[in-house]
């Protein structure tokens, strides 16, 4: 399992943020999403034998949100981190 953190800045609200929840969990491979309104960010468990970053960020772009890539936070999620 790997763990992939992006901000969204435009992740204000709850709506916004249900929206951008239910598109990364169309993306095959993904296993859980923790988002934390507060910072704009959603960090993203996923099967790295599935499912790719890239395919997380395109479908938080094709969902129509901008996003900064965080990667400097990602891990391979064996700390929660």
């Amino acid at each position: 399992m790997k763990t992939l953190t992006l901000t969204i800045p435009e992740m204000q609200t709850e709506a916004i943020a249900m929206r951008v929840g239910s598109a990364l969990d169309t993306v095959d491979g993904v296993d859980t999403v923790h988002i934390t309104l507060a910072q704009m960010r959603a960090r993203i468990g996923f099967d790295e034998q599935r499912a790719t970053p890239e395919a997380l960020r395109t479908a938080i772009l094709q969902a129509g949100f901008d996003l900064v890539d965080d990667s400097a936070t990602s891990c391979c999620g064996g700390c929660g981190g």
